[in-house]
């Protein structure tokens, strides 16, 4: 199983994504806003309007600084 960490900005959303994904499925999410956090994963994948990503990895726009260490995704993930 291939782990893949993604920290990604949407600025039409103002939102910083934090994606870990297994193979090409996202299993866990945090969203960072002006309004906190949202942690989602695959036991709840939905909290308000925020939704677990459904789309694969490669359907991502991704640039090489997209990625990174599970250890940055996991210092994320445990600040809750």
């Amino acid at each position: 199983m291939k782990e893949t960490f993604v920290k990604k900005f949407w600025e039409e959303e103002k939102t910083l994504f934090y994606l870990h994904f297994q193979d090409n499925t996202a299993v866990r999410q945090i969203e960072v806003n002006s309004n906190g956090k949202v942690f989602l994963s695959e036991e709840y994948p939905v909290k308000g309007d925020s939704i677990l990503y459904d789309q694969t990895l490669q359907d991502l726009d991704l640039q090489e600084n997209d990625f990174i260490s599970e250890q940055e995704f996991e210092e994320v993930w445990s600040n809750r």
